[in-house]
């Protein structure tokens, strides 16, 4: 049968379906509220038992954090009772060696006083026979040993444990940083076990009569063991509940605490009791082991011989190396739960009766409530197709309207796409299809980010996005990208279409390709900022660029130097061979200077043949020299021209800023005039504006050209500074010190020619002079009959990136017959910071053929810890800056106890330089320097003054 509907007969099939669909409901959940209620109940149930379980489990975690803490508590007093009673013990040693010295002293030998001093303190023992007295002095010999008398007059200084602690040492250092007195942990071998060593603490005091550490110490097992006799009956007599107990087990398996059965402790577990309660027992020890936890077992009770279950916790206690079990009976929460139980049961069916008045009254509610619902849904009915009718009426007045709109879409000259309001792609217009590239298929349904083209970042389209939510549109030049990847300018106009009541409908986008309107504007400044024939920035972009780098240079106080150059007698080319070959030589010129600069300098063609270069974010004026050196060779090359070979040389002025002006017109006038001075005194050459600093240049230049023929002018020279040995004055070693005497000249300080050589290049044959002369040398003393010693040779960063380095110095060792041992190589701290990797190969070969390495200059600003551990070295130098207010300055000396401290630990040598009285040799020899150097031995001497000074030591004149 099929069901006619009307708008007559719709309500009321609307009402029967309601009431039936109603009733079917609230049977439903009449049913459901019965259901739900015992699932309750069930949950009631486990919750109540889950509830019951984590009390109990929250219980046994309570007692035993307390048990653990006052565990904590008794460990915590064990170093502390030791601490007291080694210091009282050597207080009482103290007392009576300072009664018998009181007594005897000037009256008796002192040796005799001594004597009375170790035999009264030899036969005492405490600590249950494991404690006596020791002394020792300040240098590590044995003065009493009770327990090993065969060692008293020998020294202990390098005793060790088995960590690698230097006992003695330790005793020594804790006594003289506590002001006399100290505590020093290390390890021993026990009287119960001879074969392993155990921590032991001791305590010290240094008796000032005779500068001896009188001391006495024990073990901390040995108060361990007291401490956990006393936390085991604290344990014994804590008591939980009316079953809670606890339990203690070794972790090797003795049972400690047993309250059950207080006859078995004492006992491995394995050997007492049931298999049932090993196991047990083997599963808590298990749990310890691994950290500890919640377990559930059976266990006969004391009142039953039947098995209950019991619940324990379970925590090992590490420094007494025990387990501790919290543990009580499942029969003690059992009463509680089965209350709770039958609570939850019988509020249940108390609720029933109210379920089904419950589902009565929403029959009946629901029913009235649909009859009037009905009705009302009726008059909605009708208002609705009234509605539906006008709309329809409007729908088609609005259509001609769209189609005009539609005509206008598809025929505009500009790009247009519409979103909606969550800026989904809804329609795009055939003009962005042609600009970008994209399909309407391709880009409906997505967001427009998809024509980002990457240049604009996130505060671009943040700031845009903004001003569109508040006024509405945007309009500016934007970069976006077509299909292809390729990126292009356009001008887009962005709009907000919002509904009566304000809120946004769609967002409107159109917009111009403004490509070949930008490439017109690129061909203008091409033509305006740069020149034509060479493409390298005009006159006005360099000063637009030169202003900018006066400005970054002034924030960041740096400098920047103009170069103008100056192509000498270009007229003469020009007017013989013609303007063509100009023009390609000024090319030329141009690809040479953009050659010789970095990406952030400007090269620049001022007019004619007159170049300008701009070097920015300069430190030191002194940084110009290479660029100019660089510039006036590159330009002076011939340059081959159409098959005219033609030399051309530049004139170059140079002028700094902030020192030869403060505006570019002043900076550019002045490097000008300074180009002119360059013309006047021949041509071919760079001059500074600064008179000072052309000084200055024309020095260095004068350095570099003279140090070129130094080798084989022979002017170069060895001088030789002692190494001594501090605590004997011994001549161990000495520094091959390199000296220039240019012919007819003075004496140049190394300071001014080394950093020309190494820049120059020149440090490498120079290098491979001095260590050819100094291994020489050093064969000559030998053959003299001197005390053979170990001489010290500089090397540089440029030398150590040498490939065949390692082999050169193998072969001077070999030509001098000289063992690799007898070099010392030192380098100082900036070739640790090279990057080169070369470097780090050269070192390892230096080691690998057994020449020592030092560091010179240590502590002066870049070494760390960390490359003394990635470059192994030999020595240790401390620099002069160190030692000269060493005993003036407190600062300087716990500085050098630090870098000898570390230098010790890491077995290195220590030499102090620039030591020029005695008092700093002592105290240098007091904080333990191994070896010194300075004019307080001797001033650096000629080789012939050298060997006197060996010779002198080996007939035993010297020392």
């Amino acid at each position: 049968m099929k069901l006619h509907v009307t708008d007559h007969n719709l309500p009321r099939l609307h009402l029967a379906g309601t009431l039936l669909v109603v009733i079917v409901l609230a049977i439903a959940l009449g049913t459901s509220f019965l259901l739900i209620g015992l699932s309750e109940h069930q949950r009631i149930t486990e919750r109540l038992e889950s509830g019951f379980t984590k009390k109990k489990q929250e219980r046994l975690s309570n007692e035993m954090a307390a048990a653990i803490g006052y565990l904590d508590f008794l460990q915590s007093r064990t170093e502390s009772a030791l601490r007291n009673a080694t210091r009282e013990k050597v207080e009482m040693a103290f007392q009576t060696a300072q009664v018998i010295y009181d007594r005897e002293h000037g009256r008796l030998p002192e040796a005799e006083v001594k004597q009375l001093i170790r035999e009264a303190l030899r036969p005492q023992r405490f600590f249950n026979g494991s404690g006596y007295f020791f002394i020792d002095d300040l240098k590590g010999h044995c003065v009493l040993l009770p327990t090993a008398p065969e060692r008293e007059g020998s020294s202990l200084w390098d005793n060790q444990d088995d960590t690698g602690h230097y006992i003695m040492r330790g005793l020594v250092a804790a006594a003289t940083a506590g002001g006399g007195e100290g505590f020093s942990t290390y390890r021993w071998y026990s009287p119960g076990n001879p074969q392993q060593m155990s921590e032991k603490l001791a305590f010290v005091k240094v008796f000032k009569p005779y500068g001896w550490l009188i001391g006495t110490g024990d073990y901390l097992q040995n108060w361990h063991g007291e401490r956990l006799r006393e936390g085991i009956e604290r344990l014994r007599a804590w008591k939980f509940g009316e079953t809670g107990r606890f339990i203690a087990i070794g972790l090797d398996g003795h049972l400690l605490l047993q309250p059950q059965w207080p006859e078995n402790e004492g006992k491995h577990y394995l050997s007492v009791g049931t298999e049932a309660q090993k196991k047990v027992r083997q599963q808590l020890l298990d749990l310890g082991k691994q950290g500890g936890g919640f377990i559930d077992y059976p266990w006969q009770t004391a009142a039953s011989p039947g098995l209950s279950k019991r619940t324990a916790y379970v925590q090992p206690y590490l420094p007494w190396n025990i387990v501790v079990i919290a543990t009580v009976y499942e029969q003690e929460m059992q009463p509680a739960i089965a209350a709770e139980r039958e609570a939850a049961l019988s509020s249940l069916s108390s609720r029933l009766p109210y379920v089904a008045l419950a589902a009565g009254l929403a029959i009946g509610l629901a029913m009235l409530a649909s009859y009037f619902f009905s009705r009302w849904i009726s008059g909605q009915l009708r208002t609705y197709t009234h509605n539906i009718d006008e709309h329809a009426r409007a729908l088609e007045r609005q259509a001609g309207e769209l189609r005009l709109a539609s005509r206008v879409f598809e025929s505009s000259r500009e790009g247009i796409i519409i979103t909606d309001p969550e800026t989904r792609i809804l329609a795009v217009n055939p003009s962005f299809v042609k600009i970008t590239g994209f399909s309407a298929a391709d880009v409906i349904g997505k967001r427009p980010k998809l024509l980002a083209s990457g240049r604009h970042d996130p505060d671009f389209y943040r700031n845009m996005w903004k001003k569109i939510q508040e006024t509405g549109s945007w309009s500016g030049e934007i970069w976006n990208r077509r299909i292809d990847g390729s990126v292009y300018p356009e001008h887009l106009d962005i709009c907000a279409v919002r509904g009566e009541n304000g809120e946004v409908l769609h967002y409107v986008g159109t917009f111009l390709d403004l490509t070949e309107r930008k490439a017109a504007e690129d061909r203008i400044r091409q033509l305006a900022e740069f020149d034509i024939l060479t493409r390298l920035p005009n006159r006005s972009l360099f000063s637009d660029r030169l202003a900018q780098a006066m400005a970054l240079a002034e924030r960041e106080s740096k400098r920047v130097a103009v170069f103008v150059i100056d192509l000498d007698r270009f007229k003469t080319v020009n007017d013989s061979l013609g303007h063509a070959i100009g023009d390609e030589i000024l090319q030329e010129v141009s690809l040479r200077l953009r050659r010789l600069v970095r990406h952030s300098d400007t090269v620049s063609r001022l007019g004619g043949d007159e170049f300008a270069v701009l070097l920015t974010g300069l430190d030191q004026p002194a940084q110009t020299l290479p660029v100019a050196r660089k510039i006036l060779e590159s330009l002076s090359e011939p340059y081959l021209i159409r098959e005219h070979d033609l030399q051309i040389t530049p004139s170059i002025g140079i002028a700094l800023y902030p020192d030869n002006g403060s505006d570019t017109g002043t900076l550019l006038q002045n490097a000008d005039a300074a180009m002119y001075h360059a013309k006047h005194l021949g041509r071919s050459n760079f001059q500074f504006f600064t008179p000072d600093f052309n000084q200055l240049a024309t020095d260095r230049l004068n350095t570099e050209n003279g140090l070129r023929h130094a080798l084989t002018r022979r002017e170069l020279v060895l001088h030789y500074q002692p190494q001594v040995e501090l605590s004997s004055g011994r001549i161990v070693g000495c520094e091959a010190l390199l000296r220039w005497q240019p012919t007819g000249g003075e004496l140049i300080p190394p300071d001014r020619f080394i950093p020309v050589a190494e820049d120059t290049g020149l440090i490498v044959p120079i290098g491979a002079w001095v260590l050819d002369e100094a291994c020489k040398q050093l064969a000559a003393w030998d053959a003299d009959g001197a005390a053979p010693i170990r001489i010290a040779v500089n090397v540089a960063v440029p030398q150590l990136r040498q490939e065949d380095f390692v082999a050169h110095v193998r072969d001077t060792l070999l030509r001098h017959r000289l063992s690799a041992d007898r070099l010392e190589i030192e380098v100082t701290e900036s070739v640790l910071l090279d990057q080169n990797e070369r470097i780090g190969t050269t070192l390892e070969g230096l080691l690998a053929l057994g020449v020592k390495l030092s560091l010179d200059d240590f502590g002066t600003g870049y070494a760390s810890l960390s490359y003394l551990r990635n470059f192994h070295f030999d020595v240790l130098k401390i620099d002069r800056s160190f030692v000269s207010e060493l005993h003036r300055n407190r600062d300087d000396i716990t500085l050098i106890r630090a870098i000898i401290s570390i230098a010790r630990d890491m077995s290195l040598l220590t030499i102090a330089e620039g030591i020029e009285t005695a008092e700093q040799r002592a105290i240098l020899d007091e904080l333990g320097c191994s070896l010194g150097q300075g004019y307080h031995f001797s001033r650096p001497v000629s080789a012939a003054a050298m060997g006197d000074l060996i010779q002198r030591q080996s007939s035993g004149q010297g020392g």
